[in-house]
Order: structure tokens, then sequence, then C-alpha cells
């Protein structure tokens, strides 16, 4: 008996490390492809503003400020999903290493993800739903401040 435990064990240990490692393939594909889209967001920001340069008119200002507007704040959400995505790989790598997960990083994640649910896709739900992201990611934050397990160095 002890014999085929060990061999579901062995079994359900590859499947877990070779989905955890193509995980984190594709992560960092999207890592990758995410990075890209942002130099094309702030080349196109650049452009915008070298473009509208020599119109000093009131129309020209006021379109081109609309205009960074918009493309600063998709630039900061690129960011962010950024930010998230490089969480999620350490994670992943931590997983992969020691075979469990820490608690400090998922909380560090859900606290940049409801900011930015928040901040950048708030026109996206409801209010009642903004609030409570809100709410929570507050409640993350004052946890994640307060508790002393999130404030000790983790020895690498």
């Amino acid at each position: 008996m002890s014999k085929e435990k060990d061999f579901f064990r062995e079994t359900t240990r590859l499947i877990i490390s070779g989905s955890i490692y193509t995980l984190m393939g594709l992560v960092s594909i999207y890592i990758l492809y995410m990075t890209m889209f942002l130099v094309y967001k702030v080349l196109s920001v650049i452009y915008i503003h070298v473009g509208y340069l020599s119109d000093f008119s009131q129309a020209g200002l006021s379109k081109a400020s609309q205009m960074s507007i918009t493309l600063t704040e998709e630039v900061l959400s690129v960011v962010t999903i950024i930010l998230v995505l490089v969480k999620s790989f350490k994670i992943l790598i931590s997983y992969s290493k020691h075979h469990h997960i820490e608690i400090k990083p998922l909380v560090e994640i859900a606290i940049i993800a409801l900011l930015m649910e928040v901040v950048f896709n708030f026109w996206a739900h409801s209010m009642q739903i903004n609030w409570l992201f809100a709410v929570f990611g507050l409640g993350l934050i004052v946890i994640y401040a307060t508790l002393p397990y999130f404030r000790r160095r983790v020895k690498v």
C-alpha cells in the first residue's frame, strides 16, 4: 500500500510542479507583453505632447491635456497590472522552492488589486461594489500596517 501512496504522491507532485512552471512561463510572457505595451503607451504620450507643442490655442491645449490625462491613466493602470504580475510571479517562485505560500505577498497583491479596481475601474462597477472594494482595501491596509507579522523582514 505504501508503494501506491508514494507513486500517487510523486505523480501529484509532478503534475503540480509542471502546472506551476507552466503558469510561471505564462506570467513571465504576459509581463513581457505588458512591459512592451507600457513602452508603447509612454512613447505615444511623448508623441502626442510633441505633436501639440506647436498648437498653443485654447482648443489645442484643452485637447492635448484631455488626451494626456487619459493616456496617463492608462499608463498607471498598466504599471499597476505589471506590479501585480511581478508579485504573482514571486509567489509562484516561492511556491516552487518551498511548496507553501506565505500570507504577506497575498495580502500585498489583494491591496494593490483592490486599490487598482477602485482607482482605475471606478466607472465599471456599481457604487456599492466600489464602496465594498474601498472598505475591504482600507481594512487590509490597516491589518498590514498594524500586525507585526507583516513588518518583520523575511530572510531569503
